[in-house]
This record gives C-alpha cells, sequence and structure tokens, in this order.
C-alpha cells in the first residue's frame, strides 16, 4: 500500500511540473530523441548576459528553457564570445545562448524567434573622453571593441558616414575599457549619459547548429508560451534597478529627507478615461497613466496610492485636489490652473480630437460634463458656446441632431465617428499637477523623469501582459488537466496516460498557435507550413492593411483591433478552405489554390467598403502563381513584392508578381543593399555647363549624380534616387555629389580655368537639409579640398516649405555664412509662388523647363507673356536667373530678348564627365 502511495504521490508531483508539453506525436519523438543525447550550450560570461537581478540572469533563463522546460540534457560551457564563437566554428558547441541574427551567420546557424532587440552605443564612463553632443569630438581618438564581434561593421559605417577617422582596437572583452571609449550594447549603458548611438542591431536569438533544425521549431513554442515574456520581464527589473540607483544618486540630502517622511503619495486617476480606466478582470488601474505611475513608483521607490471619485466626476477629483485630500492629479498645463498649480515635465501628448458635422452652421461645442476636456476647452471657448452632456451617448445624439457642431474628445472610440468629420485638434501635454508648496516632490518627481520612460515601450508591455494573461489562462487550464490525470490513474493504464493528456490539450495546443485577436493562425504556424509544404501549386497572397499605424494613432488600438478583426472574417469568408495566416501586425499571407482569384479580391474590396468610408482602410494586395517547382518561401516573396509595387500607387488594389516586376523588385533591393551598405563606389558625377545667354562664355555648371555598378550596369537617376529617399539615404548620394563637385572646382582653379564669378552647383534634398550634420559636412568638404563657399552654390527644391522651416532656414544661413550661393530648382514646376521666395536667402531662381517648351507652340503667347512676368517679379527681388531645358534656338532667342541671365540646355550641351567639360571651358563660342 505504501508503494503504491508513494508511486502516486511521484506522479502527481510530475503532473504538476511546468514542463513542456509537446504538440504533436512528431515533436513528441523529437524531444525524445534529443533526450538521449548531450547537448552543448554555450553562454557568455559577460555582464549584461551574466548579471543577475533577484537571483536571476539571461544566462539562467535560457538554461532554464532548455534544461528544465525542456528536458534536455545540457553541458553548459561559459566564456567570453571570442573564444564560444571559435568553438562554435570547431563544432564543439551545439547551441549559443544569446547570438546577433545576421545574414552570415545565416549560412550555418538556425536562429530562433528574437529573446530581445538590441542597438549599439559608444560610450565611456569618463566624461572627458568625448563630447556626445559633438562627433567631431571623436575624431583621432582610440574606440575599444570586443575582438571577432558583428558589431564592428556597424561601427565603421557609422564613421564613414559622418566622416570620422579613429583606431579601431580589438581587445576579448570592450567593457573592460569602460574608462575609455568602447563599443557595445544598449544593455551595457542603460542610465549612461556619456553615449553616443551608433546604430540600431538585428534581434539576439538562441542560435542552433543546422542539424538542429526540428528543436529550432520546440524552442519557438516554448520561447512563445513562456520565455519571451521571462526575458522581457527580466530587462525590465533590471533597467529598473540601474534607474533607481541613478534616481537616488540624483537627490539632494534635503530630497532624500523629505522622501523618507512620505509613506504615501495620493493620486487621482478616472476609472473610464481614455488615459487611465480601471479593468475588472485585471483588478487594477491600466492604460498609458496607470502603467507610467506602476513603472515610476517601481524605478523610484515612490508608493502610489490610486483613488477616484464614486461618481466618476472630474470636477469632484479637482476639488479634492484643491482641498489637498489627493496630492496629484495628471492635468494639461492651462491658464486656469497656472496661479494655484505647479506642474512637473510632460510625461504623455495624447491628442485631443474636434468631431465636427459636415452640414450644421451651429457654432455651440459640446463636452461631456465632469471630464478633464470640459476644463481644457474652456480656456480656448466662450462659456456661452460650450454645452455640457451627462455621457458621450448624449454628446453623439447632440451632434447627430445640430444641436451642436463640435464635439471634443480624447477617445474617438467613444462616439461612432464614420457620419463625422475628425480632425486632430492639438496635442496636449499631459504633466502631473501638485499643489504649490510641494515644490521638493515636484523636483524629485522631475529627476525622476529626466530619464525617460519611453511609451512605445509601455504600449510593448501592455501587449506582453496580454499575451501573458493568456497564457497563464492556458496554465491554469492546463492544471486542473493534470489534477484530473491524476485522478484516473488509479484505473487506467499507464500508456494510456499520455494519450489522453495529449487529447486534452489538443485545443488548447491549436489556441496557442493562434493570432489572438483574428483566431487565425500566426506566424509560427505560417513557418511551419512554408517549411513543409513543397510540391503544391496555386497563389500566394500577401495583404496589407495601409498605413495602420496612423488609423492606430488616430482611431486606438481597440478600433485598430477592430479593424484586424473585420479584415480577419472578411478573408475567412471569401478564402474558405484556403490556408490563412496574420504574420504580423498589419499583415496577412494566404495560399490560394481557387483559380477565380481576381473574383476573390474584388469580392474583397466590395465587403471592405464600408470599412474604408468609416476608417478610411484601404489595402495593398500582391500576388504570385505558384507551379510546383517554385519553392513556397520564395513564391510568398515575390507576392510580397507585388504587394510594395501596389503600395506605391494611389489607383490600384491589386497586382500579379510578372517575371517582369520581380526582375525589377530585384533589382531595386540591389540598389537599397548597395545604398545601406555604403558602396556606392560607382556613383560619381557629371557636369552641365550653364552660360551666359549673351555672351554663350561658360560661367557654371550643375553637377549631377551618376551610377555604374559592375553588376547591375548603369542605373539611372530616376531608380536610385527615389529609392534612396524612401529608405532615408539620399544624403549618401548628395553628400558624395557635393564632393565630386568641390574637387572639380579646386582642379579647375589649379589650371587656371575659371574665375571668381564661376558657380559649381549640386542639390540637397530636404531629407539631407534636415540632417543634424549637413552644415559640419559640407563645411568638412570644402575644407578638405580647400576651396572656397564663393565658387559654389546650393540649389534646393520648394518641398522645403513641408520641413521644419525654422529649423532648416537656421541651417540654410550656416551655409551661407561660408559664403555658398543658394537658388531655388525647379520654379514653376509645382506649387512655387514669388510670396514665397522673401522668406528664403536666396540668391538666385532656376526656371523650370515646364512653361519654356510652349515656346515655338500654339501656346507661345500665353507661355511668353507668363514667363517674361516671372521674370520681371523674380528681378524686381534682385535674383540672379537660370534658365533651364533649353533646347531650340526660338527659345534661346526669347530669353535674350528677356534679359535672362544664364542658361542650361541641351542647345549647349548635355551633361559630360569632366574632360569634356574642361574641352567646353577652352571653347571659344559654345552658343551656336
Amino acid at each position: 500500500m505504501l508503494k503504491v502511495f508513494i508511486l502516486y504521490f511521484l506522479l502527481f508531483n510530475i503532473l504538476l511540473t511546468a514542463t513542456y508539453i509537446p504538440k504533436s506525436t512528431k515533436e513528441e519523438k523529437i524531444l525524445e530523441n534529443y533526450r538521449k543525447h548531450q547537448l552543448v550550450l554555450g553562454l557568455k560570461t559577460s555582464e549584461f548576459e551574466s548579471g543577475t537581478v533577484e537571483n536571476e540572469s539571461l544566462n539562467t533563463i535560457v538554461e532554464d528553457l532548455l534544461i528544465n522546460y525542456l528536458g534536455l540534457d545540457i553541458k553548459v560551457v561559459k566564456g567570453s564570445w571570442n573564444e564560444l564563437l571559435s568553438m562554435y566554428g570547431r563544432k564543439e558547441i551545439d547551441i549559443l545562448g544569446s547570438v546577433t541574427q545576421s545574414e552570415e551567420r545565416k549560412k550555418n546557424t538556425i536562429f530562433t524567434l528574437p529573446l530581445h532587440d538590441d542597438a549599439i552605443y559608444l560610450a565611456s564612463l569618463n566624461d572627458g573622453k568625448f563630447d556626445p553632443k559633438d562627433l567631431n569630438s571623436l575624431e583621432g581618438k582610440n574606440i575599444f571593441v570586443t575582438k571577432g564581434s558583428l558589431y564592428i561593421a556597424y561601427l565603421k559605417k557609422f564613421l564613414r558616414g559622418n566622416n570620422i577617422n579613429v583606431t579601431i582596437k580589438e581587445i576579448e572583452d570592450s567593457f573592460l575599457k569602460k574608462e575609455e571609449i568602447f563599443l557595445t550594447s544598449k544593455y551595457n549603458v542603460v542610465g549612461w549619459e556619456n553615449i553616443v548611438r551608433v546604430g540600431y542591431l538585428p534581434d539576439r536569438s538562441i542560435g542552433l547548429k543546422k542539424n538542429l533544425n526540428d528543436l529550432a521549431t520546440i524552442i519557438n513554442n516554448a520561447l512563445l508560451e513562456k520565455y519571451q515574456g521571462k526575458v522581457s520581464q527580466y530587462l525590465q527589473k533590471q533597467s529598473n534597478v540601474v534607474f533607481k540607483n541613478n534616481f537616488l544618486s540624483s537627490l539632494t540630502l534635503e530630497e532624500r529627507e523629505y522622501l523618507s517622511k512620505i509613506p504615501q503619495v495620493t493620486i487621482a486617476l478616472e476609472p473610464t478615461n481614455t488615459l487611465s480606466y480601471y479593468s475588472k478582470d485585471l483588478k487594477k488601474y491600466i492604460g498609458v497613466i496607470p502603467f507610467f505611475i506602476e513603472r515610476f513608483s517601481k524605478r523610484t521607490g515612490i508608493n502610489f496610492k490610486i483613488i477616484n471619485d464614486r461618481n466618476n466626476n472630474w470636477s469632484n477629483i479637482y476639488n479634492e485636489f484643491l482641498n489637498k485630500k489627493i496630492r496629484i492629479v495628471p492635468l494639461p498645463e492651462n491658464k486656469e490652473w497656472s496661479e494655484s498649480i505647479i506642474f512637473t515635465e510632460p510625461i504623455y501628448n495624447p491628442t485631443l480630437y474636434k468631431v465636427s458635422s459636415f452640414f450644421s452652421h451651429n457654432t455651440k461645442i459640446g463636452v461631456v460634463k465632469g471630464t478633464i476636456e470640459e476644463s481644457f476647452i474652456q480656456e480656448y471657448y466662450l462659456k456661452d458656446d460650450i454645452l455640457f452632456f451627462k455621457n458621450y451617448d448624449e454628446l453623439e445624439k447632440a451632434l447627430n441632431s445640430y444641436v451642436i457642431n463640435i464635439a471634443f474628445l480624447f477617445d474617438i472610440n467613444k462616439m461612432d465617428t464614420s457620419k463625422f468629420k475628425v480632425d486632430e485638434f492639438m496635442k496636449i501635454p499631459i504633466s502631473l499637477g501638485l499643489n504649490k508648496e510641494d515644490e521638493i516632490l515636484k523636483e524629485i518627481i522631475n529627476k525622476g523623469i529626466k530619464n525617460g520612460l519611453s511609451l512605445k515601450k509601455i504600449q510593448e508591455e501592455a501587449d506582453i501582459i496580454k499575451k501573458q494573461e493568456a497564457f497563464n489562462e492556458y496554465q491554469r487550464f492546463q492544471l486542473t488537466n493534470k489534477v484530473l490525470y491524476f485522478l484516473l490513474l488509479t484505473s487506467l493504464v499507464l500508456g494510456m496516460v499520455s494519450i489522453y493528456k495529449m487529447l486534452l490539450n489538443h485545443k488548447m495546443t491549436k489556441e496557442l498557435k493562434k493570432d489572438l485577436i483574428t483566431g487565425l493562425p500566426n506566424r509560427v504556424e505560417f513557418l511551419t507550413y512554408i517549411s513543409e509544404k513543397k510540391d503544391i501549386k496555386g497563389y500566394t497572397i500577401v495583404v496589407d492593411i495601409d498605413n495602420f499605424k496612423e488609423i492606430n494613432d488616430k482611431y486606438g488600438q481597440n478600433s485598430g483591433d477592430y479593424i484586424l478583426k473585420i479584415v480577419g472574417e472578411k478573408l475567412k469568408n471569401i478564402f474558405k478552405n484556403q490556408n490563412i495566416y496574420r504574420v504580423s501586425g498589419d499583415e496577412f499571407h494566404i495560399f490560394s489554390e481557387n483559380e477565380i482569384l481576381i473574383e476573390s479580391l474584388e469580392q474583397l474590396k466590395e465587403e471592405l467598403h464600408s470599412l474604408k468610408l468609416s476608417y478610411q482602410v484601404n489595402l495593398s494586395i500582391g500576388f504570385y502563381k505558384k507551379t510546383k517547382s517554385d519553392d513556397l518561401e520564395t513564391a510568398f516573396k515575390y507576392a510580397y513584392m507585388a504587394m510594395e509595387e501596389v503600395k506605391k500607387k494611389s489607383n490600384i488594389y491589386y497586382i500579379e508578381a510578372t517575371s517582369d516586376l520581380i526582375e525589377m523588385k530585384e533589382r531595386e533591393y540591389s540598389i537599397k543593399s548597395l545604398l545601406r551598405n555604403n558602396e556606392t563606389k560607382g556613383l560619381y558625377g557629371v557636369y552641365q555647363p550653364k552660360f551666359n545667354i549673351k555672351s554663350k562664355k561658360v560661367v557654371g555648371a550643375e553637377v549631377l549624380a551618376r551610377w555604374k555598378d559592375e553588376k547591375l550596369g548603369f542605373i539611372s537617376p530616376g531608380e536610385f534616387i527615389p529609392i534612396a529617399e524612401e529608405i532615408n539615404l539620399i544624403h549618401l548620394i548628395d553628400y558624395k555629389i557635393a564632393n565630386e563637385g568641390i574637387k572639380f572646382v579646386n582642379i579647375l582653379k589649379k589650371n587656371n580655368l575659371i574665375d571668381e564669378n564661376f558657380r559649381m552647383s549640386f542639390n540637397l534634398s530636404m531629407k539631407s537639409l534636415e540632417r543634424d550634420d549637413i552644415v559640419s559636412v559640407i563645411e568638412t568638404l570644402l575644407k578638405d579640398n580647400k576651396v572656397s563657399g564663393d565658387y559654389m552654390e546650393i540649389e534646393i527644391t520648394e518641398s522645403i516649405f513641408s520641413t521644419n522651416l525654422k529649423t532648416t532656414l537656421e541651417k540654410i544661413k550656416e551655409l551661407k555664412k561660408m559664403n555658398i550661393s543658394l537658388s531655388m530648382d525647379d520654379f514653376t514646376a509645382g506649387h512655387s509662388t514669388v510670396s514665397l521666395l522673401p522668406i528664403l536667402p536666396l540668391d538666385g531662381v532656376k526656371f523650370d523647363k515646364g512653361i519654356l517648351d510652349a515656346i515655338g507652340t500654339k501656346g507661345d503667347l500665353i507661355a511668353s507673356n507668363i514667363y517674361t512676368a516671372l521674370i520681371g517679379l523674380v528681378k524686381d527681388l534682385n535674383l540672379k536667373i537660370v534658365s533651364e531645358g533649353i533646347e531650340t534656338k526660338l527659345q534661346l532667342e526669347f530669353l535674350e530678348k528677356a534679359n535672362v541671365d544664364i542658361g542650361q540646355g541641351y542647345i549647349f550641351s548635355k551633361p559630360i564627365e569632366d574632360l569634356d567639360f574642361i574641352k567646353k571651358l577652352t571653347e571659344k563660342n559654345t552658343g551656336s
């Protein structure tokens, strides 16, 4: 009897152990096979991986996953990254606990789902080593990096991009040189001030040898179920410890004493407001403000007590605050409060929406009584024009019946806005409001805010909590089943238990592979599908929701989830019995064997019409017809290429990935790759002469970008410039071509081929002008090439008015201090108006060829009158005029009569290379 009891006791403990449950008999066999053999796990001994917080580290989490959760026989080897990498190369290690993903490493490594993201920084504990605000302070310094690190390539790109020369010293562990300047992960410098971000990195994952591919799938399941959340929670705890230490060290003695005497700080939160609301399921306040308070409390040790008015009346909360029964209230700063209340630094910037009727001419403004919106709107509108309502339903009815014309609210989901016009009224900084005598507490809180609490990370944490809740529910279900197994064991054969266990968990296993919002299979299922399916034919389809982030920002996350759910349901209804997956936030992948694909896509467009009207939702769809011989992963890649092309066109809903499109996209990807790796040695400048209209002498030139690549051949500017702008690397082209032009001016000067009136112009895109380094780069190019700014001219377009004009003008003024001329390019091509010209410190204007093309045609009289009038207006501003695109003798004669200064066009010369340009300079007459 005792033996039976002991057996049951042991079985009960086994069943209650938190271990991984195989998702199929195939997985169970894979695990059984791996458990028979020992695998070697390599773990880094660096401070980031091995440093413990609450007896836990990244290394122990990976060990727990593999040894305790998956039950594998693991031998742990610890060492520096170089040592582990060498052992891995010699096949002495099977698994690397943490490795940065890269294409090179992909050749002999399988990467799991990400453990965490990463970025790299240049840092130093010694404040005197360099100035983080001045990259030039790095010039000529020693930078220490870990030998063999993937980071080195990213550092070199960063240095090349910023024209900085340093000495890179490779050592076993760069962190040992933290008093010098060293290169390291963002997680090693949390809370440090003397840092400069070099760039983002690919995600870090667990790395496995190629032959462990089937084990990687099981590890991915374990990460999704439990361990991605554990890593995220650990990194948060680590961040909290660093933050709290920095926070406490920043306090004065008076502030520390003050803080020690405050057992608790009361703060009011609204239970049904956009910024904070009470979750009955979680039994706590959730939302941006509560998450901020919770994180802030953990990081600083300040204990907050949340209270609220039973009737959720903002006026009551505010009065309690004024009567000092509540110490802190989240508030937008306004004039009415500024005299009696002091404010911390802003912690959040929500949008106040203005919802208005399309037809009513009523001037009345509506707002819900007792809300934070009420007190804010009173600052902007007359009190007689504001009507108050009990709730948002009444507010919506009043807007529907034209009692009011405008309603204001933070949460756009509280009303059906499909029938109204919705505008962002303004971003409203929300701060913590305190009474005047709490000045010390305000300063303490400001010091806590100083290190920054990222709203994006807070939102990401909310998503992780949501997933963790779902998994916890699954664990509770699992526990119930395990108890049931124990009761059945008394009457069932041990072999039947495992079968029964798999049957009971089958449903939950399927649920874990589903997307929580749409109920569709998720990315893990998709990856399994494309790895297993080979000889099938049909259509690969990629569906993307356009501007989904903007929709989420405008209408809120609940509306975003609603849109995903509706799109998912429509896809399931239209593509019945087909394979549909939600693979990322706004992207769905479908494999369909249905031959009537176009009809299905048209049906989808029609059924989503109402969603388009309500939320301005559009889909971009690409598809590819896969044959049996095509690789499925590649087929989806082609469909994705087609989807990308749809996104570029406003009037197309779907497009097929034809061989021509695939060839074009692969060429585009190759150009992007060249730009991202700064492989632009084939990029060079050509020069189009500028001539004095009357004398026909060369007075300047425009340097233009051209590109010849060894593999791609000639790449036209029409190809590479839009691509460079799309991926925000246009500055690589602008800077290189500017350098080419400046260098050529130096050559022309040395050979006495030009005088002081010569101007070499180059183009700067608006994205280049917005860069912080634009002034220093141009200044360095002039200095290195020993050329005065008097010889140079920068051409900009009217799109400058779409930038932050204040900061852009400041940069232009700095460039002008170098005596560089400035001209407006493509004038009259877009929506240019002469009234805008005085805003800029221009020296000249270049007229676009559009109107000039009409000279000598039926529209000659109108075109010449417009051109002449514009010339007169621009000359009144004392600006030099350049006419481009001159191609005919009639056009040249017209410009000469109109007293235009300078010409440029094929009648003189097409863009030519440097030696041909020198020949042009030596010609006596070039105007024939």
